[in-house]
């Protein structure tokens, strides 16, 4: 995985400046015809009190639409993997990471028209067949012209912070706008290093769990990705370690020593080594597991 080298950028007092410093906000957009619409429950004969219910439909059921589906999962799986959590619908891209991530998302974006189009190629038939499947549920206004379906698909991306600009036009406003974001970024900040702590942790302790023996003593099946999928967060770690983790940098260091020089086939067949391996990882697991904080679960309200 390659990655644009910048400068190092020296720590600011302030964790939300400095995290602003350090990271960019991309917000990745996708649209998509809605498969559900509600059902009146005057049209469903139930024992209960029908204002207790909520009823709907699904409109079809293909592997085409569902391909779209798995294909934007595929593209949050991505962004979640190489950025950190911010607000709904935004994340915090390390900025030497960032053109590696708008040239994946390029990718992305080039791949996805061929699986609308398949879509809409049977979206016909799937109109036809809706009377037969929908019965008395069925209303042909759930089922849109497919130039208006083809209009419901979208895909963008957008990167942006506190414009510099401002500065120079309305300077007491980009100030006022530089000091929101940092009490913002300075909450993201604290969850950010929490999230890269719980990966960490999640990797390392899987990897020691697949180094285990079984009740009968044989080894347990250790699949490449246990391994694959840590040194993966390792090369990355240095451009996403954004707030500066001396903590969690001196443990993933740890974890990559324990690693460097070994391969697939001595860690499977090496008994000696895998318990090394594995009783390195489990030390580091139970550090990282001291380090996290219990959180509450995160409330977000509707802007109106």
């Amino acid at each position: 995985m390659s990655a644009v080298l910048t400068p190092p950028l020296t720590a600011v007092d302030n964790p939300g400046q400095d995290l602003a410093r350090r990271t960019v906000c991309i917000k990745v957009q996708r649209s998509r015809l809605g498969n559900s619409r509600k059902v009146s429950a005057a049209k469903v004969e139930v024992d209960t009190d029908k204002t207790l219910l909520r009823i709907s439909k699904r409109l079809f059921d293909c592997n085409e639409y569902k391909a779209i589906s798995n294909f934007d999962a595929e593209v949050s799986k991505y962004v979640e993997s190489v950025c950190l959590p911010f607000e709904k619908g935004i994340h915090l891209c390390p900025l030497p990471l960032l053109q590696q991530v708008d040239q994946k998302l390029k990718d992305f974006a080039a791949r996805r028209p061929a699986l609308v189009e398949a879509f809409l190629n049977i979206y016909p038939d799937l109109c036809a067949q809706a009377p037969e499947r929908h019965r008395a549920l069925h209303d042909p206004r759930d089922f849109p012209s497919v130039e208006e379906v083809r209009q419901a698909f979208s895909f963008s991306w957008l990167s942006f912070g506190v414009p510099d600009k401002l500065r120079d036009i309305a300077p007491e406003l980009w100030d006022e706008e530089r000091t929101k974001a940092a009490q913002l970024l300075t909450n993201a900040a604290e969850e950010a290093q929490q999230v890269m702590r719980t990966a960490l942790a999640e990797l390392v302790q899987h990897l020691a769990e697949r180094l285990q023996a079984t009740d009968e003593g044989k080894p347990v099946r250790l699949h490449k990705s246990a391994v694959s999928n840590l040194l993966d967060f390792l090369d990355t770690l240095d451009f996403r370690n954004v707030t500066n983790d001396s903590d969690l940098k001196r443990l993933a260091d740890e974890a990559r020593a324990l690693l460097t020089g070994v391969n697939m086939k001595d860690l499977k067949s090496t008994g000696d080594l895998r318990q090394r391996v594995r009783e390195g990882m489990q030390q580091i697991a139970t550090q990282l597991d001291s380090m996290l904080v219990s959180r509450g679960r995160k409330i977000r309200f509707d802007e109106e």
